[in-house]
């Protein structure tokens, strides 16, 4: 399957599914409650939220795991959860797999698991060392690995050298393809750049030679992103992922909202493409209805 899913992104454009934890939300998930832990307390809500990403035509979905990391569990007093949360939330993506198979769906239309994996929440070399973030990531890898995930998507990383070890140790604990992306911000003299202040060209440099597969930038909104995306094109011809928030969060009757809608976003996936994006799909505030607009533009479509 490693070398489907890398066949799959170098010749096709590739669909990626759209916010979970959002949905999660929208759900009844409250601000003292983990994500991660719904997968044991509320696994039909997993599982259902799965299969729509599946039937809307997203190629890979991603685990409910992307805070389920040693050292981001400890910050909460969990990290005695890491083989639960990060197994549970592997099952239950095969599980919707399985239903969406059973649906009679074509079965060589291939689909694929991948383990979400998110910063540590630490500072490297501040509030944490080296050594520990790899212990972190080498385990959580390790179990979702054995789990059966496909392939991994390291996402909405704030620190380009966290970003780095992410890759290597994945890379080197599974040797499973990894898929990186970071977050970027405009700067006051319109330049993007990283928390920590590091380019788009360093950031696509040093997460190619760590070993990623893809790389890319999400949870930040689609019409600064589009810059990003070209810049990193210019720079590669390798894949890149391309998945933004639904505009940006806003606090409604005490409760986080993202305004932009399906048809909004799509309007920008042609330029998306000719900016270089290849695997993509949505962040926070995406739901299925926008991975089906995705989807029916380019699924099955050749770079």
């Amino acid at each position: 399957m490693n070398d489907e899913v890398l066949k799959l992104i170098s010749e096709e454009y590739t669909v990626l599914d759209g916010g979970l934890g959002t949905l999660l939300y929208e759900r009844g998930l409250s601000s003292a409650e983990l994500p991660e832990e719904w997968n044991n307390s509320h696994p039909d809500v997993l599982r259902g939220i799965h299969l729509d990403y599946l039937i809307s035509g997203a190629q890979i979905i991603e685990t409910n795991t992307f805070g389920a990391s040693f050292l981001k569990l400890e910050a909460n007093g969990k990290q005695g959860m890491v083989k639960e949360l990060n197994e549970r939330g592997a099952a239950l993506a095969f599980d919707a797999l399985k239903t969406f198979r059973d649906m009679g769906k074509v079965q060589d239309d291939k689909r694929f698991i991948s383990g979400s994996v998110g910063p540590t929440g630490k500072i490297l070399e501040m509030g944490v060392t080296r050594e520990r973030v790899e212990k972190s990531y080498a385990e959580q890898s390790s179990v979702l690995a054995d789990a059966g995930v496909d392939l991994f998507t390291v996402e909405t990383m704030l620190d380009l050298r966290e970003a780095e070890i992410a890759v290597k140790t994945l890379k080197s604990e599974t040797g499973l393809p990894v898929f990186v992306s970071v977050v970027f911000n405009k700067t006051k003299k319109g330049e993007a750049r990283t928390l920590f202040g590091n380019t788009v060209r360093e950031t696509v440099s040093r997460l190619f030679e760590a070993g990623a597969d893809a790389v890319g930038t999400n949870c930040g909104l689609i019409e600064e992103y589009l810059e990003v995306i070209r810049e990193m094109r210019s720079l590669t011809d390798k894949p890149l992922m391309l998945y933004p928030n639904a505009g940006p969060p806003k606090l409604k009757n005490g409760r986080t909202v993202f305004e932009q809608t399906p048809e909004y976003l799509i309007t920008f996936l042609d330029e998306s493409i000719e900016a270089g994006a290849t695997i993509i799909g949505g962040c926070c505030g995406t739901a299925p209805a926008y991975i089906r607009l995705v989807s029916e533009k380019i699924k099955g479509r050749k770079r």
